[in-house]
């Protein structure tokens, strides 16, 4: 029998039903936004650091002033104080390239006046040794900016009794002073500065510190430096004249009696340069033995451009052989 349709009012039933079904499903349905875990936050990047700025000292870098009168009013504003964000502010200005604008020669007259400034006024040792021995290793900063990095820390080492005075910073550590005795040899043997004059600045400082009654102890030092020292005092050392000057003049100084054969060499090296024969005629005079008045005396009398240098040499030799002659005897 064929099948009877379904009843208007049960068709119209079912489809209501069905509707609110879906509508009931539709509506308790999880979003799948607030499924997903939430989204993390991105972290917090700390804000760059602002440089330090002190409103009386601004005019550092004002190049529409003239590079001395900004140094006379440095001076004047800072003769009595300094304060705490002053001297950062003066350490950044040494840590950056100079102003635009500015020609290096002016800059550099300012840059030694703030180093000037900052070992008067600066109290904290560690962060002097720590910004100047930084300023010294840096490559990208200016040779003659190391350099005075160099003359700094040496004044901070070895200072002479009118910088002591007029300086607030304490006398380094036994730690701080073998840093930068340790930040000194590097420079000295680093072959990049090789032709600079950084090497013979540091051999200076080394000669003053050996020279002085200063307490600290610059053994360790020296002997790093003699591997060196042999090399530059040797013919066909890569160093610079001036360079070699140097180290003659400190292998006579801080290790006279190890050096000898080599400042033998080269004092007594006729077709040798006279600036090289000048500090190791020297050091004869102060180390030699009895064997060298002979030729001392041979060079007084044959090269003018000498004689000066080994008549003074000979006659310091004489002096010490015959005082120790005399206490040799007395005993």
């Amino acid at each position: 029998m064929p099948r009877q349709p379904l009843p208007y009012f049960v068709l119209t039933i079912a489809l209501i039903g069905g509707v609110g079904v879906f509508v009931w499903k539709k509506s308790t349905a999880v979003s799948p936004l607030t499924q997903a875990p939430p989204i993390a936050s991105p972290p917090r990047v700390a804000p760059p650091r602002v440089a330090p700025q002190s409103t009386r000292l601004n005019f550092l870098t004002d190049i529409g002033q003239p590079y001395q009168a900004r140094i006379d009013q440095f001076r004047s504003v800072l003769s009595e104080d300094c304060s705490e964000p002053e001297l950062r502010y003066l350490y950044q200005l040494l840590e950056n390239p100079a102003p635009q604008g500015e020609l290096s020669e002016h800059w550099y007259v300012i840059a030694n006046d703030i180093m000037t400034q900052i070992l008067a006024h600066e109290t904290d040792p560690q962060r002097f040794a720590t910004t100047f021995t930084g300023l010294l290793s840096n490559s990208n900063q200016p040779e003659v900016i190391r350099d005075y990095a160099v003359q700094y820390l040496a004044e901070w080492l070895n200072p002479r009794s009118t910088q002591a005075t007029a300086s607030s910073l304490a006398a380094p550590s036994p730690q701080l002073a073998t840093q930068v005795l340790q930040s000194l040899v590097t420079a000295t043997m680093d072959p990049a500065l090789e032709q600079s004059s950084i090497p013979g600045t540091s051999l200076m400082m080394l000669i003053d510190l050996k020279r002085s009654v200063n307490t600290i102890d610059c053994s360790e030092a020296i002997a790093a430096l003699k591997p060196w020292l042999t090399r530059a005092l040797r013919d066909g050392s890569t160093l610079s004249n001036p360079v070699r000057v140097s180290a003659v003049s400190a292998a006579g100084i801080l290790a006279p009696t190890e050096f000898r054969p080599l400042i033998r060499q080269i004092a007594y090296q006729e077709n040798g340069t006279s600036s090289l024969r000048l500090p190791a005629i020297a050091a004869i005079g102060r180390a030699g033995e009895t064997e060298d008045l002979p030729k001392l005396r041979q060079i007084a009398t044959s090269s003018p451009e000498l004689s000066y240098a080994a008549l003074g040499a000979h006659d310091t030799l004489s002096s010490l052989l015959n005082l120790g002659t005399a206490s040799s005897s007395s005993q």
